[in-house]
């Protein structure tokens, strides 16, 4: 069947279902992932779709985040979740004393997903009181979407970067839900951090490196430290600080 084709089937499959009260009962018996899996499936195609833009100078890195955060709004997250199969992953997971566990995920199995991705994936798993850290990336466009848990979220625009230390302005701070989301590039909400506010949280992550020609910088995380001096403008001097120092204070 012809992909669009079968996304309107589902589409039509999914109303009569819940026009018929059938929803808890396909839920019980572990049948409606497999009736809504060729639309997230087609969720995915549209994400590597995009990153490819990206990559190709197609889109500008912040319309690629306004682009991406609708994408992550429409997304179905119990489909999401069965397609990278959270379930399995976080089963008896052991998490760090420190940080988050990054789990790997397999997208291999996806029909209509090349072999060779543009995105990268992976997923977050923290426990209540942990973090992925605060740090900031060069040449790297990521977006972040809650699978499960609450957190809270911070941004913040890089305004200037010296040798050892960011100047950073605060964008964002709020709680964030399972199916909210956020994203990052050079131009916008640069630095991030993310503190687990409930157990057995998890954070789905894609990120396209290497999208911009004119930053020479390698991808790799600069940690910072969001705690510092409170300057003019409402601007902060975040020192870049290693990884152990930020996760010791963060983590």
């Amino acid at each position: 069947m012809h992909m669009e084709s079968r996304r309107e089937f589902n589409k039509e499959l999914l109303g009569s279902l819940v026009a018929l009260g059938l929803i808890e009962t396909l839920f019980a018996k572990n049948l409606f992932a497999d009736a809504v899996q060729p639309v997230v499936e087609r969720w995915m195609v549209d994400l590597h779709t995009l990153s490819q833009d990206l990559k190709k100078g197609k889109v500008k890195d912040i319309d690629f985040q306004a682009k991406l955060e609708e994408l992550y709004r429409r997304v179905d997250l119990p489909g999401l979740i069965k397609l990278i199969d959270l379930d399995r992953l976080a089963k008896d997971l052991k998490y760090p004393a420190k940080g988050a566990r990054n789990l790997g995920v397999d997208l291999s199995k996806v029909e209509g997903l090349p072999r060779r991705l543009v995105f990268g994936k992976q997923i977050f798993a923290l426990r209540k009181g942990r973090s992925v850290v605060p740090h900031g990336h060069d040449n790297m466009c990521t977006g972040f979407i809650i699978l499960r848990g609450d957190f809270r979220g911070k941004h913040y625009d890089r305004v200037e970067d010296h040798n050892d230390h960011y100047l950073i302005k605060p964008t964002i701070d709020r709680l964030f839900k399972p199916g909210d989301c956020s994203t990052i590039s050079d131009h916008k909400d640069n630095v991030h951090w993310f503190k687990a506010e409930t157990d057995a949280a998890a954070i789905f992550n894609v990120h396209v490196m290497g999208y911009n020609p004119d930053n020479p910088n390698t991808s790799a995380r600069v940690y910072v430290d969001p705690d510092g001096e409170k300057v003019a403008g409402g601007l902060i001097v975040a020192k870049k600080i290693t990884s152990r120092q930020c996760h010791e204070k963060y983590g």
